[in-house]
Parts: C-alpha cells; sequence; structure tokens
C-alpha cells in the first residue's frame, strides 16, 4: 500500500475558543421549564462564578470559556434527559452506556460496520433507544435514527438533537476525517433558540420531519475505522460534550471556511469578513488568500456558495417570504438576493421553488 493511500489519523484540536453566553443562558432557560433552580444548577456544577454573566447581566456581548460551558452542556443534558426519560417511563441512556457504545464499535473495520454494530447495540438496550436505518441512493447515505419519544417537549428536543450532533462527530472521528453533512433533520417543531441548535449541530436542520435523520456522502460508509482502545480512552474523557470537533490536517482550509460560514448562516450571523478569519486560522491575510488560490477558490467563492446552499435550503420552507430568504442569507435587499439566485442557478427564487 502507498503512503497516499494510509489514512492519515493525526488530528489537531483548535485552540479551546469561548462560547455566546446567549446559548448558555438558554440552556439554563431548559433547565428552569423543567423544574431546576439556574443558581442550585450552577453552584452543583461548580460554576457558580457564571451567575454573574449568565443569570445577572444579560448582555448578548458576553461569553464564557470552552470548558465551563462543556461542563454545562453535560450536567443540562443529564438532568434534562432524564426529565425526558421519566416522562416516558423509562430510563435514560447514561454516559456510561455511551462509552459501551464506542467500545463495542471501535474494533469495527468500515464506518458501515460501526452503524451496523450500532443498530445491533441499540436493539439490546430497547426500550431506552430506538433502532437505526441506512438507505443509500443516488450517492447519499441517510441514516434514520428513529426517536421512540412520545412526548417531543424541549427537554426530549435537545436530547435527540445531542445524539444527532454525536453520531456525527463520532463518526468523523473514527475514520480520521470531518464527513461534512448535506442534510439533517428533527421529528420536532423548533423548540430550541436558533442559535443554540446552530452552535450544537451547526447544519442547517429541518424540523417536522419523518424522523430524525443525518444524509451525508456515500462514499463514507467505506473509509476504514483508524483510531485503537487507547485513543477512545482519551476521547471518552470528554466526548460527547465537548463540541469543538477535532479538524483533519489534511482537511483544506477552503473546507473549513465553507462548514464554518454555513454554521454563521444557520445560526443567523454574518460570513466572518477576511480579517476575522485570518485571526481565527492565525494566519495573514495573504497568507489565507494565497492558499485558497492554491486551493482553486477564494473567500468570496466560497461565501456566494455558502449563501446559495442556505437560500436553497430555506426555499424549501413554504412558510417563508422570498424577502425573509433573502434576509437570512444576509442580502440587503430582495431584489439583490434575486439577481444573486438567478446568477447561481439560471432562474428566480420563486420558479426554483414552484419546480
Amino acid at each position: 500500500m502507498t503512503k497516499s493511500l494510509i489514512p492519515n489519523k493525526q488530528l489537531s484540536r483548535p485552540v479551546p475558543g469561548r462560547v455566546p453566553a446567549g446559548v448558555a443562558r438558554d440552556l439554563l432557560r431548559m433547565v428552569a421549564e423543567h423544574g431546576g433552580s439556574p443558581d442550585r444548577f450552577l453552584r452543583n456544577a461548580g460554576l457558580s462564578a457564571l451567575g454573574t454573566v449568565l443569570i445577572e447581566r444579560r448582555d448578548d456581548r458576553d461569553s464564557i470559556a470552552h470548558a465551563d460551558f462543556t461542563r454545562l452542556y453535560a450536567r443540562a443534558t443529564a438532568m434534562l434527559d432524564e426529565v425526558a426519560a421519566r416522562q416516558e417511563g423509562r430510563t435514560s441512556l447514561t454516559k456510561g452506556g455511551v462509552d459501551m457504545m464506542c467500545y463495542a464499535i471501535i474494533t469495527c473495520r468500515t464506518l458501515r460496520d460501526v452503524i451496523a454494530r450500532m443498530d445491533q447495540f441499540f436493539a439490546l438496550l430497547a426500550p431506552r433507544t430506538g433502532r437505526l436505518t441506512l438507505t443509500i441512493a443516488g450517492g447519499e447515505a441517510r441514516l434514520d435514527m428513529a426517536t421512540i419519544r412520545k412526548v417531543r417537549n424541549s427537554c426530549a428536543y435537545l436530547s435527540d438533537l445531542t445524539g444527532l450532533a454525536t453520531h456525527h462527530r463520532l463518526f468523523g472521528w473514527l475514520i480520521g476525517e470531518d464527513i461534512p453533512l448535506s442534510g439533517t433533520a428533527m421529528r420536532y417543531p423548533p423548540l430550541m433558540d436558533a442559535r443554540t441548535v446552530a452552535y450544537l449541530l451547526p447544519y442547517p436542520v429541518e424540523h417536522h420531519a419523518p424522523e430524525n435523520r443525518l444524509r451525508f456522502p456515500a462514499r463514507y460508509l467505506d473509509r476504514p475505522v483508524v483510531r485503537d482502545h487507547h485513543e477512545l480512552d482519551l476521547l471518552l474523557e470528554r466526548f460527547p460534550f465537548d463540541i469543538e470537533e477535532p479538524q483533519s490536517k489534511q482537511t483544506p482550509l477552503s473546507d473549513r471556511i465553507s462548514h464554518l460560514y454555513a454554521s454563521m448562516l444557520a445560526s443567523g450571523d454574518a460570513p466572518a469578513t477576511a480579517d476575522e478569519l485570518a485571526r481565527r486560522f492565525s494566519i495573514s491575510i495573504a497568507t489565507l488568500k494565497r492558499r485558497l488560490t492554491a486551493e482553486g477558490t477564494s473567500l468570496s467563492r466560497i461565501k456566494a456558495n455558502a449563501r446559495r446552499d442556505i437560500a436553497a435550503h430555506l426555499l424549501r420552507d413554504g412558510r417563508l417570504s422570498i424577502a425573509e430568504v433573502g434576509r437570512r442569507a444576509h442580502f440587503s435587499d430582495t431584489g439583490s438576493f434575486c439577481r444573486a439566485f438567478r446568477q447561481w442557478t439560471g432562474t428566480s427564487p420563486t420558479r426554483w421553488r414552484n419546480s
């Protein structure tokens, strides 16, 4: 086997950053909605110092340390999942259960084998977990993750959203590659703040879907698992609540920026400027542009593609006006959006929606 065909499993983690305080506040709001005291919750989590920022200040410009958010997210998800399980008259899947699932799949040969063994594992845990159904059509893999919940409120929503994000991150970690999602869906109405959803799962989420679902290129199914038990032991110290995913060193800069732009647009933020991106990746603007040129693209092209993709996704929702879709794609006015969309697709947004 030549060296170029050997999967590269050396991943580098980005420098831990800051998390918007609004995301943490949304989780605290859900804790309060389901009978928990935010003050007591923070105290029990060893995060009392965050009370000033998260409860008293309410400033949208605030942020908290990533490590603090990871602890808060883990505690909130555990509490709210227990609430959701009690509503169904069953016990919840614990962190220990998730760890055992990971040990069960670490010896699989390919990602396809991983999904099959996961489904077998979930069958043993019934009725606490639903089954996985993998469908392949037109070069795309669709993984349906059946929800067994009858009560679909915000705590159940968070639990299932975390499940989708966990599977996506775990799949990528196992094969040593970032797996781009072509679609995500949930069998719920939108029950959480859109910015929080986009932070936890940075892809546009379709709601009111037939089932919880991930869609991605089918070619990743035959990628080999490149991890071992020692690496898994290290991962499980922080998984699944450390959501700063490791990036493959081989991932092109253009792909990383595309992913970042998709996340920003999905959460309602404007795409980062060249200066902001240069600071984020610790390079100069000249180096940023030079690397993108070497990869056969440019920042303006990546931004246009991201706006096109979010617009196409939003146009599927007939409840949104053309003007609202343009606004969410960060166009200054409807006319500019319609002209750009026609350049991208050769047709108007209205005709595209009705086709």
